[in-house]
C-alpha cells in the first residue's frame, strides 16, 4: 500500500456510547490538518456505532473511516484498523482516553528520522488520583517492561514497522501493548520524546487498561512469556523479575494469585542468585516499597 505522509489514529469502540464522544472531541481539536482516523466498531450492542458515524460526518476537515471488526479484543479492532492505514506514521488510542490539542502536530513535527515518537501520559484513576507516567526514549527494552512506556497511548510509531513486527497479537489479551513494544523495539530503538504530558488516560473497571492484576494473571503470564521469546536467553531473568512485581501487586490486592505466583517463579529459578532477587523484589514490592525497577537495573 502506498503511504501518505501525516498520522491516522485508530480507535478500537466496543460498547463506549457514553464516553467515546469525550475521545472523538479532542481528536476534532487537533490541530494537525490533514489528519486520518480509523474507528473500528468491535460488534458493540449499544449505540457506538451511530456516534461514530455521526461523528464521521461532521465538517471538521478529518478524513474519517469507520468499519468493523467481529472478533472479540482490542489486539483484533486494531489490526483490523491498522489494515486500513495508508500513512507514514500509526497512533493507536483508546476510546475513553483524550488527547491535547496540539499532540498530534507536535508529535509529526519531532519526528525527525525517529521510528518510535514518544510522550509523557497524565493517567487518572478512579478515586481521583492523578500520576504522570513519563516517556523512556534510552534503555527501551527495560523501561518498556517495567515502566510501560510503550503501553498504548504513549507513541505513535511507523506504519511500515507496526507491519514488519506483525501487528499485535491476539492471543494476548493483557500486556498485549507491552508485549508488542518488545517486538518494535527488536526491529528498531531509534526513538524520539516529545514531552508533555499530552495524553489523558482515565483508568475505570471497564477501560482497556484496566485497574486489578489479580484477575489477569494468567493473561500477564502469557504476554510475559512471549515477551522472553522475543528478548532471548537474557530476558528471561527481566519477565521473572517483572513477574515478581506483578506477584506483589495481586498480593497486595489480597489475591492468594500473588503467593502462588511467586512459589512458582522459585521452582523455576535457575540459581539461589535469582531466587533470592525474586523474594527480594516481591517482599520489597508486596509492603509498599517503590522505585523497585530502578533499584535492581544495575544488578540485571
Amino acid at each position: 500500500m502506498k503511504q501518505r505522509s501525516g498520522i491516522t489514529i485508530v480507535i478500537p469502540v466496543f460498547n463506549r456510547e457514553q464516553v467515546v464522544g469525550k475521545t472523538l472531541a479532542s481528536v476534532e481539536a487537533q490541530t494537525l490538518r490533514p489528519l486520518s482516523v480509523v474507528l473500528v466498531d468491535n460488534a458493540s450492542t449499544d449505540g457506538s456505532r451511530r456516534v461514530l458515524e455521526e461523528w464521521a460526518m461532521r465538517p471538521h476537515g478529518i478524513d474519517v473511516k469507520v468499519v468493523d471488526e467481529s472478533t472479540p479484543g482490542a489486539a483484533a479492532a486494531r489490526n483490523r484498523g491498522l489494515a486500513e492505514v495508508d500513512t507514514e506514521w500509526t497512533m493507536f488510542f483508546d476510546s475513553d482516553d483524550t488527547m491535547e490539542p496540539a499532540h498530534c502536530e507536535c508529535a509529526l513535527r519531532m519526528a525527525g528520522d525517529a521510528d518510535i515518537v514518544g510522550w509523557d501520559v497524565r493517567y487518572h484513576d478512579a478515586s481521583g488520583h492523578t500520576c504522570i507516567k513519563p516517556f523512556h526514549s534510552t534503555d527501551m527494552q527495560y523501561h518498556s517492561l517495567f515502566h510501560g512506556s510503550m503501553a498504548t497511548l504513549r507513541y505513535m510509531a511507523r506504519t511500515s514497522l507496526f507491519r514488519e513486527a506483525g501487528g499485535w497479537n491476539e492471543n494476548i489479551f493483557y500486556w498485549d501493548d507491552i508485549e508488542l513494544g518488545a517486538r518494535l523495539l527488536k526491529l528498531s530503538s531509534r526513538a524520539c520524546h516529545t514531552g508533555g504530558p499530552r495524553v489523558d488516560v482515565f483508568l475505570s473497571g471497564t477501560s482497556i487498561t484496566g485497574t486489578r492484576f489479580s484477575s489477569r494473571v494468567e493473561s500477564a503470564m502469557t504476554a510475559l512469556e512471549a515477551i522472553g521469546r522475543t528478548l532471548g536467553p537474557d530476558g528471561r531473568k527481566l519477565t521473572a523479575v517483572k513477574a515478581a512485581v506483578l506477584a506483589a501487586d495481586c498480593s497486595r490486592e489480597g489475591s492468594p494469585a500473588g503467593r502462588a505466583l511467586l512459589d512458582q517463579l522459585l521452582d523455576g529459578a535457575s540459581s539461589r542468585r535469582e531466587r533470592m532477587l525474586l523474594k527480594a523484589v516481591y517482599y520489597y514490592r508486596r509492603l509498599g516499597g517503590r522505585g523497585i525497577a530502578r533499584l535492581i537495573r544495575p544488578i540485571i
